[in-house]
């Protein structure tokens, strides 16, 4: 699909006439010629029969025979009137260069001295997820490249889901790994890079190392190897927990909540809306308050019965407890609310 949208890109601006586009033998020439159009493997996901770029050695494909690397443009846009809120404005000369190539800027920028790292995406799903994004990393204000070689879509194999400047000259980052059998909630697995930075008079960001693991500890244990319960407030913290269960029913939606120990709060996305609350905890007691959301409508029945129940259940917690990668939440003695943590919270 992405092939053909770029042909009638091709066409339309090199005026070809229908008769021409007929015939086979140009249009194996006009192949042959998108292949090499710049950017056309950011714009499109390429199939890899091998498995994700993240089972490979690390490779440079930010480097360019020019020495310069290439600021990619983003995929074909969706969803920016209804995810309007999801953009932010430009606030740096990079992220204004960014927002000119038609990149919407998302979340916090980092800096750490001298380099920059700034998420942007092509456009947004039906829940304003970012989809056709990247991360894009500056130095002294130049472009050095991004932290992965193709465009990425939220809940798919190979998406970014944290990525931290440990300093001026090193980051690290981290990406969902999904099997054949996982469910969208639940990647079973999270490939973890790292990446150096060289401030030369061309500056050169490099992947230098990868490694994928499992996220459930817990599969490859015995009966008599069971994880112990908690009820140790301090297992909630540094974790987001992704909803699987509403009472008895499966969640198929991505919604998730975090705790923060020194605010005494947490926040999450219900699936359409981001939420907000203060907490208090004592032994296995927990008590969530002040519910907040913000007012995007759902689209979509399910969607919106799972928000209603989600934030419904919120309300009544009581108590709770946690197992391994499982927290579970209770309604006085009825289990309410099953999350799972797959990777650390920002």
């Amino acid at each position: 699909m992405n092939a053909i949208l770029r042909m009638g890109e091709f066409f339309a601006r090199t005026g070809i006439t229908a008769v021409e586009k007929k015939s086979n033998l140009f249009l194996a020439l006009v192949l042959g010629l998108i292949t090499a159009l710049p950017n056309a493997s950011a714009i499109a996901q390429p199939t890899n029969p091998g498995g994700s770029w993240l089972d490979r050695p690390p490779t440079n494909w930010n480097k360019q025979p020019s020495g310069f690397p290439r600021l990619p443009d983003p995929a074909p846009a969706t969803n920016l009137e209804r995810c309007r809120e999801s953009v932010r404005e430009p606030d740096s000369p990079a992220e204004k260069a960014l927002a000119r190539r038609g990149w919407k800027l998302f979340g916090a920028s980092q800096h750490y001295g001298i380099t920059q790292l700034v998420m942007a995406a092509s456009g947004f799903d039906g829940m304003c997820r970012p989809v056709g994004y990247q991360a894009f990393i500056y130095v002294e204000g130049r472009y050095a490249g991004t932290l992965s070689p193709v465009l990425m879509d939220s809940r798919t194999d190979g998406a970014l889901i944290e990525a931290r400047l440990l300093d001026a000259k090193r980051i690290s980052a981290e990406f969902v790994r999904y099997s054949a059998t996982d469910a969208l909630c639940c990647p079973s697995k999270t490939s973890s890079a790292s990446y150096t930075i060289r401030n030369d008079e061309v500056p050169d960001l490099t992947m230098t190392e990868v490694a994928t693991s499992l996220n459930c500890r817990d599969n490859a244990q015995t009966s008599e190897q069971k994880p112990v319960t908690s009820n140790d407030v301090t297992t909630l913290f540094n974790k987001r927990w992704v909803l699987t269960t509403i009472g008895e029913r499966q969640v198929k939606n991505y919604l998730y909540i975090e705790f923060n120990a020194k605010e005494q709060r947490f926040a999450g996305d219900s699936g359409c809306n981001r939420f907000a609350g203060r907490f208090t905890s004592s032994g296995e007691t927990l008590k969530l308050s002040q519910v907040i959301s913000t007012r995007r409508a759902c689209v979509g029945r399910e969607a919106q019965q799972d928000e209603t129940e989600f934030l419904r259940s919120l309300e009544s917690i009581t108590r709770f407890e946690t197992q391994a990668d499982t927290l579970r939440l209770y309604a006085s003695d009825r289990l309410a609310l099953v999350f799972k943590s797959n990777f650390k919270s920002k």
